[in-house]
């Protein structure tokens, strides 16, 4: 049975914390949250949100704005809002605005998902009956993480975002290491502007003030730089990795991120923002353990359900890839070989494999790796 895809509205961070604990259940899956804004409607319209809970505190005019545009722009998602105090006046504004349900705090994790299932299929039918469907906005966002530094993120972010510009999409990269990414490097871009400098901005969420920050690489790509240096990454934080994130997304057909080997917020963000998650591992014992306890974290955070492993540098060794499909549970389908020689080559002169070395087995999986992706997300979406 398909999940339905519930993501939160609000400007309350301990409301929004609360009802994310009350979404687990195996018939739910939570896609993010954001504040109100411009950006929540395209992140829904991008996620092909069934459901958007807004949480409101005071802010009832936006929260019923944001339903209206909901309801008009996109059959098939239905609006729940959860408020602190209801009243006569809030539920008829509410219910003119196409709310599905006006809810009041506290309230227990049995009694929303009971009110999330209902609206789901109240709008479900409402949206075949119409003969309408969602909107369908081709952008998605790839985040490339890994439990480890060293197992080549980079090397298939880059090649990656490569191969799709090549089949003829609109592609970027977003290296979200604010303190050691080195996106640029196999890029070969001198980076002087940066995702640092962006966010300095006054209007760095604005898209023509991103591209202005960003390089077109010859292969089509474009690029948003980590820092320079590490000093400069407390500048950048979560909310302004999701602004852009989400400012990017109705002007890209693919959004890559890399990202750091740690879970910290800007990772979180990523992860939480996209449509796929590409989790990278090696066969050596520490790598493997690390991501089994990797997929443990995202599988409480309601996030495992866009994994999709890639196993990087495969070898014939002690550890093979059957052990790794017993040990992590989930048949694997994504493999790279291990190319030590063309990888570091390619790296060095800044070129991606895939346009140095086409020929190569490494530049070929990871064209198989890009076909794989796109059939894969299109059906997460």
């Amino acid at each position: 049975m398909e999940k339905i895809k519930v993501m939160i509205v609000g400007n309350n961070d301990n409301r929004i914390f609360e009802l994310k604990s009350l979404l687990g259940n195996e018939e739910i899956a939570f896609v993010g949250f954001t504040k109100y804004g411009d950006s929540a409607m395209e992140k829904a319209i991008s996620l092909k949100t069934n459901v958007i809970i807004i949480q409101c505190d005071n802010e009832y005019d936006d929260a019923i704005e944001l339903a209206e545009n909901v309801y008009v722009k996109m059959p098939g998602c239905s609006v729940i809002i959860l408020c602190d105090r209801l009243d006569v006046e809030i539920i008829e504004k509410a219910m003119r605005a196409g709310v599905r349900k006006a809810l009041q705090f506290p309230i227990d994790s049995k009694t929303l998902i009971d009110n999330i299932k209902t609206a789901y299929s109240v709008e479900q039918s409402r949206a075949l009956n119409s003969g309408s469907s969602s909107v369908n906005m081709q952008s998605r966002v790839i985040t490339v993480f890994g439990c480890k530094g060293g197992i080549g993120k980079t090397t298939i972010a880059v090649n990656l975002a490569v191969v799709l510009a090549n089949m003829g999409k609109k592609v970027a990269v977003i290296d979200t290491d604010l303190q050691f990414g080195d996106a640029n490097v196999f890029f070969d871009i001198d980076s002087k502007d940066t995702i640092a400098e962006l966010v300095e901005d006054r209007s760095s969420s604005d898209i023509d003030t991103i591209k202005r920050f960003t390089y077109l690489h010859y292969s089509g790509v474009s690029v948003l730089c980590a820092p320079r240096s590490p000093e400069y990454a407390e500048y950048v934080s979560a909310k302004n990795i999701e602004t852009i994130i989400n400012t990017m997304r109705p002007y890209y057909d693919y959004i890559i991120i890399d990202t750091a080997p740690t879970f910290n917020d800007a990772s979180m963000t990523a992860i939480e923002s996209a449509n796929l998650v590409l989790l990278v591992l090696c066969m050596d014992i520490s790598t493997l353990r690390n991501t089994k306890t990797t997929l443990n974290i995202l599988d409480s955070l309601q996030q495992k359900d866009k994994v999709e492993v890639v196993i990087n540098r495969t070898t014939d060794g002690i550890i093979t890839i059957k052990d790794i499909n017993r040990i992590l549970d989930m048949q694997i389908k994504n493999k790279i070989s291990f190319d030590f020689k063309t990888a570091l080559t390619c790296h060095n002169k800044g070129v991606p494999i895939v346009i140095e070395a086409p020929r190569t087995v490494i530049a070929q999986e990871i064209v198989q790796l890009a076909r794989n992706v796109i059939k894969i997300i299109d059906n997460k979406v």
